[in-house]
């Protein structure tokens, strides 16, 4: 014979049993807030250990029971006073009553005349369909047998098999004969502390009580809490709640519960980086930063070891295209354009694309030895990947329609092939660079060392000419950031045209296949249409370099033309030709472009990032009477394979 586990529980107030309850710790008990009816002390009697007798006990905490028959949140934790020898209740899996054939469930009870040794029903589950999201409903096992009406209240219901919790027994309804429970995944709902006992694979109960006590601290945010949990899971493929959650635990306990983490999808993490912003927001920067911490532990203990194999280029399908045509021979000058492979030769424009520059007498400048030198690659054949492997770090900053002049930003990190979000704060503009900057200080320890880091920005199309590579703030990266990694810029509205990056990754299939990187020249002189300008464009493969920023309107829209051919890799000198003017051939821009064409026509386009890298650092250095040619150089370059499903901002810019 098995006997009954001593944690079962009789609540005895004035000397009458008022109901039933269970032991999850040495001094914790867990009954039905009605059984309680608003009292605050109890005795607490245990008679499978009749040796340990009655023991006072007082109310802790309690549900949100309000004091209907319906009301949820029907629970009263007890303190004992003093510390009993009995083993504590152990909870079961949180799908374990509802296994597809339905397992005997058992409720300890002690109804009129079974007051001192209780008496048992045996019940099932009726479905995993909770009542209003909060009772499971129980039938008995055989059809008929012991109702779990009064005495039954705040009994464990429990695996027959096994001995371990299930639920808790809350109500009776004497016309239908079927019973009502809390399961536990509802408990410890209502009651965070139980969470650390409830089992939900993947996360250590140590994990949860870390999570769980950063939550306690957050304050309590304005607005519903149904958007939060959804940015968080939804682009992970987790369900979001059906419920509007009620309180930031509810929030973290749904995903705790509803969702195993695996690789790549780890909901959690997500939300605890949303909350870190928030906390942030109200000026808590130490719960912001211990959230935040607790984010990278998370993901850090679920991540895989690396695979020890070559770098290779993101696993995106790749459009078939036709033969590449045989590269041209070394001899070619590095200023004439290669034309994509299986792509028809753009017809000559009004304006001089790619004009007869003569060669250069000067000597293309030396560099210092890069990290990881492009010039080692082996030449690839039609049917290799690109040897490069990015490690990437994605800063996305829009404008804001909440508050005039803010800013929304989110930096995030790319770790075989998933996204992490790093953190996400809305700003005033003289806020932005000191808040990104500490973000990837984050993000450098959350991408795969095995690659090379690649610190891309996502930027308003007015924005391009940002000098984002020449940042540097006062806590850390005092060296500009273009110095410290390579760093490129996107365009925000091409990343939000599904026509736009479908071109794009067909273009980089022809990319990968070009063994250099001529750079395709729009120089000062001349005029064309916009629109003529993006057709001519959609026929050209590699850089397009142009000549002077986008400070004027007819250089925005020359720009606007460039960006939506879509010329995936285009350079030009923050400080160039002055707009509106018709230069000659020796204009500053054009020497621009000459020095530009040295330094990357031998590379495959795939390196220009790590060259550019190279390039900024040389300008850094430089003390020569003039500036370093390269001392301002913007520079766009949209891989989007390397950037995959990237979830929009969560908050609404005009929310």
């Amino acid at each position: 014979m098995t006997r009954s586990p001593a944690w079962h529980a009789r609540i005895d107030i004035d000397g009458a049993v008022e109901g039933s309850g269970f032991l999850v710790a040495d001094r914790t008990v867990l009954t039905c807030a009605h059984v309680m009816r608003y009292r605050n002390r109890a005795e607490v009697v245990f008679p499978g250990a009749p040796e340990t007798g009655p023991v006072p006990a007082r109310v802790v905490d309690r549900g949100a029971w309000a004091g209907g028959d319906r009301d949820r949140g029907d629970l009263a934790v007890l303190e004992l006073d003093r510390q009993v020898d009995i083993a504590p209740a152990v909870f079961a899996a949180l799908g374990a009553p509802y296994a597809s054939r339905a397992p005997k469930l058992v409720a300890y009870g002690f109804p009129d005349g079974y007051g001192e040794e209780g008496v048992q029903s045996e019940l099932r589950a009726t479905s995993r369909q909770l009542i209003s999201d909060e009772w499971a409903q129980l039938e008995f096992w055989r059809g008929y047998g012991q109702e779990t009406d009064r005495g039954f209240s705040g009994a464990a219901v429990m695996l027959e098999g096994g001995g371990t919790v299930v639920g808790m027994v809350v109500a009776h309804d004497p016309v239908t004969r079927n019973g009502r429970m809390i399961p536990a995944q509802v408990l410890a709902r209502h009651w965070a502390v139980l969470a650390d006992l409830v089992p939900t694979p993947g996360y250590p109960a140590e994990e949860k009580r870390w999570l769980r006590e950063l939550v306690a601290r957050c304050p309590a945010l304005p607005g519903p809490l149904g958007p939060l949990v959804r940015a968080a899971a939804g682009p992970l493929g987790v369900e979001p709640p059906a419920v509007e959650p009620r309180s930031v635990w509810e929030a973290v306990w749904y995903l705790l519960s509803e969702s195993t983490p695996g690789p790549g999808m780890l909901p959690l993490a997500e939300l605890a980086v949303r909350l870190a912003g928030l906390a942030g927001s109200a000026g808590d920067e130490r719960l912001a930063r211990e959230l935040r911490d607790w984010s990278r532990a998370h993901r850090s203990r679920h991540d895989g070891p690396t695979a020890p194999t070559a770098p290779t280029a993101p696993t995106a399908p790749m459009v078939p295209v036709a033969s590449p045509a045989a590269p041209s021979p070394p001899s070619t000058p590095a200023h004439e354009p290669s034309v994509a492979p299986a792509l028809p030769v753009p017809p000559a424009p009004s304006v001089p694309l790619v004009p007869p520059a003569a060669p250069s007498r000067t000597q293309p400048e030396p560099l210092a030895p890069p990290l990881h030198p492009p010039s080692l690659h082996p030449p690839r054949l039609a049917s290799e990947a690109p040897a490069r492997r990015w490690s990437p770090i994605l800063v996305e900053i829009r404008r804001s329609g909440a508050d005039r002049g803010a800013l929304l930003a989110e930096v995030s990190a790319y770790r075989d092939g998933s996204r992490r979000l790093v953190g996400q704060q809305r700003l005033a503009k003289r806020e932005v660079r000191g808040w990104v900057l500490e973000r990837i200080d984050d993000a450098f320890a959350e991408i795969d060392t095995e690659g090379r880091e690649l610190i891309a920005f996502a930027l308003p199309r007015g924005w391009l000419n940002q000098p984002v590579d020449q940042w540097t703030g006062r806590k850390s990266m005092s060296t500009p950031l273009g110095c410290v990694a390579p760093v490129v810029v996107m365009d925000h509205d091409r990343r939000a045209s599904g026509r736009l990056q479908y071109r794009l990754k067909k273009i980089w299939d022809v990319l990968d296949r070009q063994p250099g990187s001529a750079v395709h020249r729009i120089t000062c002189s001349g005029t064309v249409r916009p629109d003529r300008l993006t057709v001519q464009l959609q026929d050209v493969a590699g850089p397009v370099g142009l000549t002077r920023p986008p400070k004027g309107p007819r250089d925005r829209a020359l720009y606007g033309a460039v960006l939506d051919a879509p010329a995936p890799i285009v350079l030009w000198p923050r400080t160039g030709c002055p707009g509106g003017a018709l230069c000659g051939a020796s204009c500053q821009g054009e020497e621009f472009l000459n020095r530009l064409a040295e330094q990357l026509s031998v590379l495959p386009p795939g390196e220009l990032p790590e060259r550019i890298f190279e390039l900024r650092k040389r300008a850094f250095h430089h003390e020569g009477p003039e500036p370093h040619w390269a001392a301002e150089l913007s520079f766009v370059w949209d891989d989007p394979r390397w950037f995959p499903d990237v979830a929009r901002l969560s908050r609404s810019p005009v929310s």
